[in-house]
Parts: C-alpha cells; sequence; structure tokens
C-alpha cells in the first residue's frame, strides 16, 4: 500500500515561531497549536479545521529524519528537525536547527524580527479525521513531512515569546560623536565579554 492511500495527502499548515538562539542556530516554535481552529484552504475550499492534542503522537522517535525549507520549497532547505514534543499542551512543538547559508542567516533574521512564521506539510487519511459540520473538520491522527517556515502563518495559537542568546539594540545617545563605536561597546557589555576584549 503506497504512504498517500495510508496516510492521505500531504497538506500544509501554519504557526508561529517561539524562540530564536542565534549562537545555537536554532529555533523553537509551537508547529501545531492543539484545540486551536483556524481558517485553511482544503481541496479548493475554504474550511475550519484543529487538531486534537497528540495528534502526531510517536513523531519525536524520528524527529532528525524531517526537513526545514522556506515557503514548502523543497529547493530551498534551511535546516532539520533537531527535537519534536506532541505531548505539549499547547501543540507539537519543534526545535529546528538552521544551516549556516544566506537563506539560513536571512531565516534567523526574520524569525527574530517576527517576519516569519512556522508551517507544517501534513498527511491525514480520512478515517483519522472527524467533520464536524459541512466546512469544520477535526483531526484526530496525522503524519508530518516537512517543516516549512513561512511569511504567512495560518495559526494564532503560537507566538514568539523571546529571541535567546541575541544581544539587545542598544541605542547610543544622540549627542554621541562616535555613535557606531558606542553600539558595538554596549553590545559587547551586554554580551559580558571578558574586559580584554572589551
Amino acid at each position: 500500500m503506497n504512504d498517500e492511500a495510508e496516510r492521505g495527502p500531504i497538506e500544509v499548515r501554519s504557526a508561529v515561531i517561539e524562540q530564536v538562539a542565534y549562537p545555537d542556530r536554532t529555533i523553537d516554535l509551537i508547529a501545531v497549536p492543539y484545540d486551536e481552529w483556524a481558517e485553511v484552504e482544503y481541496r479548493g475550499r475554504i474550511i475550519e479545521e484543529s487538531f486534537d492534542p497528540g495528534a502526531f503522537s510517536g513523531v519525536r522517535r524520528r524527529a532528525r529524519k524531517f526537513l526545514v525549507n522556506m515557503e514548502h520549497d523543497p529547493d530551498r532547505w534551511v535546516g532539520t528537525v533537531l527535537d519534536l514534543d506532541s505531548e505539549n499542551e499547547k501543540g507539537m512543538r519543534a526545535q529546528l536547527k538552521v544551516r549556516r547559508t544566506p537563506d539560513g542567516d536571512q531565516a534567523l533574521n526574520d524569525a527574530a524580527d517576527g517576519f516569519l512564521g512556522a508551517s507544517v506539510g501534513f498527511a491525514c487519511a480520512p478515517s483519522h479525521f472527524t467533520w464536524l459540520s459541512e466546512n469544520r473538520r477535526r483531526i484526530h491522527k496525522a503524519f508530518l513531512d516537512h517543516i516549512g517556515l513561512t511569511a504567512q502563518p495560518t495559526y494564532l495559537g503560537a507566538e514568539l515569546l523571546e529571541v535567546r542568546s541575541a544581544a539587545p539594540r542598544v541605542v547610543p545617545a544622540e549627542t554621541s560623536r562616535t555613535p557606531n563605536l558606542d553600539r558595538v561597546l554596549a553590545e559587547m557589555r551586554a554580551l559580558q565579554l571578558p574586559s580584554s576584549l572589551r
């Protein structure tokens, strides 16, 4: 039996990024919030959809097999999944590792600035969801295919909480005659670099 017959065709859904850690090049997010209704495109029409808690159960053991790309374009591969937690009460949490490439650098910066969200590609067989009305379906079981970083996330339930390990923006006083030097020195102090390097 082929995968599509067993699991269903690949669909995509979005969520918002929670944390970005520059030194580690990681992004933490809720890839799919549970119990949140969102309008999505399904087979050419707009419906409302939500996921049961644990809909992606068992995915953690395969976490490192999933790739991360930009806007669901496999030719724009920017990283891989490090960890998945489908048992989190908010939704399926994911930790992504971003590659050291121009696209990867841009993805980290855009995620930290709140310009990107996360989007999952998944499959769901007809036996794994229930129609609650003509335009409302509840997904009980789904199979992750990939995670995309996108400028247009669907779900509102996850939000950017903080940018971990990133130096805060420091604006020097307007009267400074060396604003760039002042900014660099302030950022170095914020990072608590050894005094010999200040």
